[in-house]
């Protein structure tokens, strides 16, 4: 029983550390930027947080979207980027820009 628990226990929580990051970093009356975390540019489709990112858009535009144009975002400078790379981590943001219909 406890190891069932236990075992249940760590689903959760690795589930829950799976959390797809996408989020509306920009928000306009006619639009904005939604954005989430890729490892490889092969992530870039098939990724969850894609699918997340579709999902806001969506529900900011019921009417449609047109995206304007998508890619990755940097996060830091590209100096503050070679001096603290390891720190920061692997993780890229993949950015999309749109518009409503």
């Amino acid at each position: 029983m406890i190891l069932r628990a236990s075992a249940l226990a760590l689903v959760v929580i690795s589930l829950a550390a799976c959390g797809h990051d996408a989020s509306l970093q920009r928000e306009t009356s006619a639009g904005g930027l939604v954005t989430f975390s890729i490892l490889t540019e092969s992530d870039v489709f098939s990724s969850p947080g894609r699918h997340d990112a579709q999902r806001i858009m969506q529900d900011k535009c019921p009417s449609g979207i047109h995206i304007v144009k998508e890619g990755e975002v940097p996060k830091v400078s590209k100096s503050a980027d070679r001096a603290w790379g390891p720190q920061i981590g692997a993780d890229r943001i993949w950015g999309i820009q749109f518009t409503c219909k």
